[in-house]
C-alpha cells in the first residue's frame, strides 16, 4: 500500500523541499537570535559595569568637593582672624607718631640741663 501515488510525487519532494528550506532558514535565524541575545547580554554587562564607575567616581568627586569645602571654610575662618589680627595692629602712620615720640624722649640725643643751668639762665635773662 503506497500512500503516495506517482503524481504525489513531485508535489511530495516540492513539500520536503520547502520545509528543509524553512528549517534551514528557522535554524538561520534561531542563530542569528542567538547571536543577538549575545551582543544584548554582552552590552548590558558593559552598561552595568560603566555606570558602577560612574557612580564610584562621582562618590569621589563629591567627597572631593566636601574636602575643598572644608578647606575652603578653615581658609575663611583663618582669613578672618589674620584680618581681627590686623585690626589690633598699629598703621603706619600711627608707628611713625610713635617714632617721633621715642625719638623727642631719647636720652641719648637729648640735652639735659641741670638745675643750676636753669637758674643762670633766668638770672641772665632778667
Amino acid at each position: 500500500m503506497a500512500v503516495f501515488k506517482e503524481s504525489d510525487v513531485p508535489v511530495s519532494n516540492e513539500i520536503i523541499r520547502r520545509t528543509n528550506e524553512n528549517t534551514r532558514r528557522i535554524r538561520s535565524l534561531e542563530e542569528l537570535t542567538r547571536i543577538l541575545e549575545n551582543k544584548i547580554y554582552s552590552l548590558e554587562e558593559r552598561i552595568l559595569k560603566n555606570q558602577e564607575e560612574v557612580k564610584k567616581r562621582f562618590e569621589e568627586l563629591e567627597n572631593s568637593i566636601k574636602d575643598l569645602n572644608i578647606r575652603l571654610m578653615k581658609i575663611e575662618n583663618e582669613e578672618e582672624k589674620i584680618k581681627k589680627t590686623l585690626e589690633k595692629t598699629v598703621k603706619k602712620p600711627e608707628l611713625e607718631e610713635i617714632e617721633s615720640f621715642v625719638e623727642l624722649m631719647n636720652p641719648l640725643k637729648m640735652n639735659f640741663v641741670t638745675r643750676q643751668e636753669v637758674e643762670k639762665m633766668i638770672r641772665e635773662s632778667k
